[in-house]
Order: structure tokens, then sequence, then C-alpha cells
């Protein structure tokens, strides 16, 4: 079978599972609540047990500021960039340390020095053919009683093009010719003039503009039932008349959501990390199927990606005993150590 020449390369969408022990819808952090002995596990994290320190599925901070780390100093590179080239008209390229520093910093991000240099003009302006940095990153933090914090980035790519010239041609010719004589006490003279002269000049000018800009739209809506209820559906309440909240349950969690410019190393993460292994090798699916088709381990083109990381979360705590029993319970202990980095 050939693919229909009639058709040219165009988008489409290939639905895929995630590999459950990379990140796992259902779980934010590898648990799915809590019983009487603590901490209830999902059965893909059972090393998330009810003490110590781990990250699990999207509970990943390490992973998400050393991210976003890595996107801030990319951008202050770049900024770096654009502020040490000259826009003099003297200015000559080669010459000059900082634009030669500059360079070194290009190539240290990956990008190609030979082509930043062909699309730039002599008077120091970018071309159309200019390289754009686009990575994103926002923080969201949503709870359950229904508040949503969002800080979000977005980026505009901007091209300006004019083109312009001027010609003028002029073209002079003179003649002059005086002739006098006489014979038996006659004279005569004549006095010729010819001159032809011509010019042309044109102008021509044209211009082009035109931005695109582009963000990441992300909503977030918690669920607020926090409540326990008994056997028959209905809700909780303690004697006071107030509501009795499930142990366990998440209240709150703040999360980092980025877009990641084409690289090579996203479409090695896709196929290593994302995809579940299991389905990508052994499922008769057609999105297994062309999934696997697309895998070229020695071309690796380059993909953006666009992933999510959550750096904090809150759970409801389950009651503490009154005394004598301690004032610390072993529940307190680990929410505290889990989620704001305190010790016993």
């Amino acid at each position: 079978m050939l693919p229909n020449p009639d058709i040219p390369p165009d988008w489409n969408v290939i639905h895929f599972p995630i590999n459950p022990r990379y990140t796992k819808q259902g779980t934010l952090d590898g648990a799915v609540g809590f019983d009487a002995r603590g901490k209830v596990t999902d059965p893909d994290y059972p090393t998330a047990t009810a003490t110590g320190y781990g990250e699990y599925s999207y509970f990943k901070p390490r992973d998400a500021y050393a991210l976003k780390c890595r996107i801030t100093r990319d951008q202050q590179r770049l900024h770096a960039y654009y502020e040490s080239v000259s826009t003099d008209a003297g200015h000559h390229s080669g010459n000059d340390p900082a634009e030669a520093q500059s360079k070194a910093i290009l190539r240290s991000m990956g990008m190609s020095v030979g082509q930043q240099d062909a699309g730039r003009g002599t008077d120091g302006s970018a071309a159309p053919s200019g390289f754009s940095h686009r990575d994103l990153v926002n923080t969201y933090v949503g709870t359950a009683q229904g508040g949503f914090f969002a800080e979000t980035t977005e980026a505009t790519d901007a091209v300006s093009e004019t083109t312009s010239g001027s010609y003028t041609f002029g073209n002079m010719f003179g003649k002059s010719m005086d002739l006098t004589f006489g014979a038996l006490g006659l004279g005569w003279s004549a006095h010729f003039d010819a001159s032809r002269g011509g010019g042309f000049s044109t102008t021509r000018a044209k211009g082009k503009d035109a931005s695109r800009s582009f963000g990441l739209d992300v909503q977030c809506a918690p669920s607020g039932d926090l409540q326990r209820r008994d056997k028959d559906g209905k809700p909780v309440y303690d004697a006071a008349g107030k509501p009795v909240l499930v142990p366990g349950k998440v209240d709150a969690y703040r999360f980092l959501t980025f877009y990641l410019g084409e690289n090579s190393a996203n479409f090695d993460d896709f196929y290593h990390k994302v995809v579940d292994p299991l389905w990508l090798s052994g499922n008769d699916a057609p999105d297994a199927a062309a999934l696997r088709q697309t895998r070229q381990s020695s071309a690796k083109p380059p993909c953006w990606r666009i992933l999510h990381r959550v750096t904090y979360v809150s759970r409801v705590l389950a009651p503490v005993p009154p005394p004598p029993a301690p004032p610390r319970s072993p529940r307190i202990i680990d929410y505290l150590s889990r989620y704001f980095g305190m010790e016993n």
C-alpha cells in the first residue's frame, strides 16, 4: 500500500495510553486516600508508602523546578544575545568580542549560528528567517473550595520585512558652433547651438508585517465534594451539624504546565517514558501500528511537548485523637514531612 499522492502531509490525532508508572490520572502523588492504617497507595506506585518522601505520578517537584530554571536561563541567554549584537552601520561583524561570546551561547543552546548570520542583514536587523525560542511555563493553584490561581505567559512571533530601492539615470549632450568670414568688404557670421538632455528616476518600496501569538489555556475544576457519605449515599454531619470530611481527599494542589519547543529529546522521552510500552509493542490497534511506524531511532525528528508537574498537594487530615494519645500522629508527621519539607 502506498500513500495517496494527491493528499499532502497534514495533521492528524493519534490516541495512546500513557505509561501508568510515569504519570497516572486518578492519583496526583501515588496515593489515593487514607484508611485506618494510613495512606493508601495506587497499585502502580506501591513504594509510595505512608512514611518518607518520594516523587510519584504527577508529583515531581524536583523535575518541575529544574525544567523551569532551564527555561529561565535560556530566555536570559537569548536576551543577552540580542542586547549584545550592535546595530550600528559601522559595526564590523566578526571583530566584536561580545558577538563572539553570544555565538558561543547560541551553540550551547543547540542553535545554528550559521543560519542566524545568514538571516541577518547588513543593517543588523533580523530577517524573517530568524529563530524564535518559545518554551513556556505556567503556574496554577486549584482548591476544592473553588479558588483558582493562574500565572501565565504568552509568546509572540513578530516578523517585519521592508524592501526599497531607487535608481537615477541622467544624460546630457551639447554642441556649439560659430562661423565668421568676409570678402570684398562684406562679412558674414553664423552661430549654431544644439543640445540634448534626458533623465530617468524610479523608487520602489514594499513592506510586510506579520505576527503570531500563542499560549497555554488550562482549565482546572477539582471536585469540591469532600464530605463523607453513608451507605445510602447521604451526606454525614457531626453532632454540631458540620459536614464530616473524608480524610485523604485532596483539597488543594499546585502544578506547573510546560510547553517545550521542538527538540529531539522530546522524541526520545515520548517513546521511552510517556507512551505505555506494553500497548505500543503488543497492541494491534491502528493507533499503535501508526506509532510504531513513526518510531525512527536514527532520525529522531524534533517534536514539541506539553506536560504537567504537580509541586504541592494538600489533603484532608484525619482528626487528631484526644489525650493521652501522642499529640503528633504519624499521619500529621507524614503530611508535614511530605509537603512542607519538615523532619521528625
